[in-house]
């Protein structure tokens, strides 16, 4: 995971999808090595790491249809390559 000021970027797939259900926007997405995409989203670093504690401390509430429609938008952008 890269951070940089206010965007906060992984290639992990659902933690991204975690991070697009609590709300962040999606920037876009960039290529990175050997055809990996890199999500970027409009969050802080630290703002993104205190939801993925919250997340893996099993503590974050967030309604499951929000977490499939995050799922289904990125898989959607992934395969559009936007």
């Amino acid at each position: 995971m890269e951070n940089v000021k206010n965007q906060w970027k992984s290639k992990d797939f659902y933690l991204s999808s975690v991070i697009r259900a609590s709300g962040a926007s999606l920037i876009g997405l960039e290529t990175g090595n050997h055809d990996f995409v890199v999500f970027v989203f409009d969050i802080s670093p630290e703002k993104a790491e205190e939801i993925i504690s919250q997340h893996w401390n099993r503590k974050l509430v967030t309604p499951t249809k929000d977490l499939i429609e995050a799922i289904n938008e990125l898989k959607t952008r992934l395969h559009q390559g936007v």
